[in-house]
């Protein structure tokens, strides 16, 4: 007997959207703070974490899902956090978040770089738009 199942491949939905959210949220406190940089944003905000945290699921068919698919690099992510040793009860779930945080430090990355290109903050927020 043959079954078919389904997996709702949603990573990179969630990355993008994760993404989204920080340059939002790098753009508020731009706009709130003025005359600070991005190294005051990442000493003062808790918000890679958080964004992080929301875009991982939570429900074990998602979770399972994403892993069977990519697993290799949410492990790889994992053992590059080196948070733990992989026997935790949530080990899948903490892996999906590694690898979306990891994606989330890389953007932050460029970000830092087109604000240390840009003339002001004014103008590296508005090519956040």
């Amino acid at each position: 007997m043959k079954r078919t199942v389904e997996i709702d491949d949603d990573l990179q939905e969630r990355v993008d959207d994760a993404k989204e959210e920080l340059r939002d949220n790098i753009k508020e406190y731009f706009k709130e703070n003025q005359g600070c940089n991005m190294e005051t944003y990442y000493q003062q905000s808790e918000a890679l974490h958080e964004i992080a945290d929301s875009n991982t699921p939570i429900y074990y068919s998602d979770i399972d899902g994403l892993y069977y698919l990519y697993g290799n690099e949410f492990d790889e992510a994992y053992r590059d956090a080196g948070i733990g040793d992989g026997k935790e009860d949530n080990h899948r779930q903490v892996a999906i978040y590694c690898y979306i945080e990891q994606q989330l430090g890389k953007y932050y990355n460029e970000l830092e770089t087109a604000f240390s290109e840009a003339d002001s903050a004014e103008e590296f927020i508005k090519g956040l738009d």
